[in-house]
């Protein structure tokens, strides 16, 4: 049986979200030019209205989610909708920031690919779960250290609640060793890295069309 994803509980105060530490580089990761981008599960919004893009649209399963993040801005294409199902363009730019594991793996992969246009790039950052011993070994670091960021960020009054308390919240995830196969079954040529903070990352590159 699967063990369940663990996580250091920290005193509210000392709590922080693991999402914008990454978020910086995945912007990083984005083409210099691109004429459309998509950002799936984008939950309020705060990765879509940093995108630089054309036309920027943003999708989440979530109808006071999406109330809440259009609100803010109009400059973003806003759907309240089912990423699997819903009826959507292909995109220069996909991004997925924590939503993956919202997905089952494969089939969410796949439609992640297919909404990719050709040419275009497919940025994941996302969640797995601790099983194997390289997994328990990066935990001697990423334990102390996400106390750390957490009492740094709470003495310079950057800190705070790391997550919307409407937003919805996943118990489990896949682990690395699930998510590096199914990328190499559907994304060719993937990079997928381990981070801290229990996160990994994954670049694709759709191939162009000739």
């Amino acid at each position: 049986m699967r063990e369940k994803q663990r996580k250091l509980q920290l005193p509210e105060k000392l709590r922080w979200n693991h999402n914008e530490w990454y978020r910086r580089w995945l912007l990083r990761q984005l083409p210099s030019r691109a004429g459309s981008a998509l950002d799936v599960g984008c939950g309020l919004g705060d990765l879509a209205r940093q995108i630089r893009a054309g036309e920027v649209t943003a999708i989440d399963a979530s109808a006071r989610m999406i109330e809440r993040a259009s609100a803010t801005t109009s400059e973003v294409r806003w759907i309240h909708g089912d990423v699997l199902t819903h009826d959507l363009g292909r995109y220069d730019v996909v991004t997925a920031e924590a939503s993956l594991h919202h997905l089952p793996l494969r089939e969410g992969l796949t439609r992640l690919a297919g909404l990719t246009a050709p040419g275009g790039t497919l940025i994941v950052v996302g969640l797995y779960m601790t099983a194997s011993r390289a997994d328990r070994a990066v935990e001697l670091v990423t334990l102390p250290a996400n106390a750390l960021v957490g009492l740094a960020k709470a003495l310079n009054g950057t800190g705070g609640t790391p997550h919307d308390a409407e937003m919805p919240v996943v118990m489990s995830a896949p682990t690395l060793t699930e998510i590096r196969a199914a990328a190499a079954e559907i994304l060719p040529g993937a990079r997928v890295r381990r981070h801290l903070f229990w996160r990994y990352s994954m670049v694709w590159h759709a191939p162009e069309v000739h």
